[in-house]
């Protein structure tokens, strides 16, 4: 798995600048969002929005160009197992979502402390991770496609404006519906329901990014010794 994580970074400093400049344009959406706008809520259900949308074209990056120069193949002749691949590929990813919520969480405290806040602060990153795992769980079945999971954005546009109707909507289930949702009052019920489609469509995402990895393990005789 070591190899792995070696070869995503490498890529990684491959494309330094442009994961940088993306980076640094979702801080410089956020942190102003958080400090332009008097109400928070709205900071972290528009802004806050836009900004992990922006973020979320690292891990595109990283793992399109994994796809598109053939490295998952040399993983797979290699004989690393399912596990050791989405694994590896979390890993490396997960620091850079990590660095963007702190700066989010520094910033969004700093204005504010309530406990709205906190609660907000925590199912928007419960958000950001999700969104980040589910382009990398997903990677292997939709390869350089790799950024068709947030296709709610565009579902959004046409509904967004009205967020009772986005709540009674299938919508409330996806990642950037939820996110959107933030500027409504928190409820016991919408912290318990961004949890469990998290973890459930995390698990979905995995097993489907597992079972279409050891498909192609399946159909590969010949490995690498």
């Amino acid at each position: 798995m070591n190899n792995i994580m070696r070869s995503q970074m490498f890529i990684m400093k491959q494309k330094i600048v442009s994961l940088t400049a993306v980076f640094i344009a979702a801080v410089v959406v956020s942190v102003t969002g958080f400090l332009l706008n008097p109400n928070l809520a709205e900071a972290f259900s528009q802004p806050g929005f836009m900004a992990m949308f922006i973020f979320l074209f690292i891990p595109v990056i990283v793992l399109c160009y994994s796809y598109s120069e053939r490295i998952q193949m040399y993983e797979i002749m290699a004989g690393f197992r399912p596990h050791q691949i989405i694994l590896g590929k979390t890993l490396v990813i997960l620091p850079s979502i990590f660095a963007f919520l702190a700066a989010a969480a520094i910033v969004s405290l700093i204005n504010d402390r309530s406990l709205q806040t906190v609660e907000r602060l925590l199912i928007y990153c419960i958000l950001c991770i999700r969104a980040t795992l589910c382009i990398v769980f997903l990677s292997p079945l939709l390869k350089i496609g790799t950024f068709a999971p947030v296709f709610s954005v565009m579902l959004l546009m046409l509904n967004g404006s009205d967020m009772e109707a986005v709540a009674r909507s299938p919508l409330s289930l996806l990642c950037f519906g939820q996110c959107t949702l933030l500027v409504r009052d928190i409820t016991d019920g919408f912290m318990i329901k961004v949890i469990v489609s998290a973890v459930v469509s995390c698990a979905i995402y995995y097993l489907i990014g597992y079972f279409t990895l050891q498909k192609k393990i399946d159909l590969e005789p010949h490995k690498f010794t």
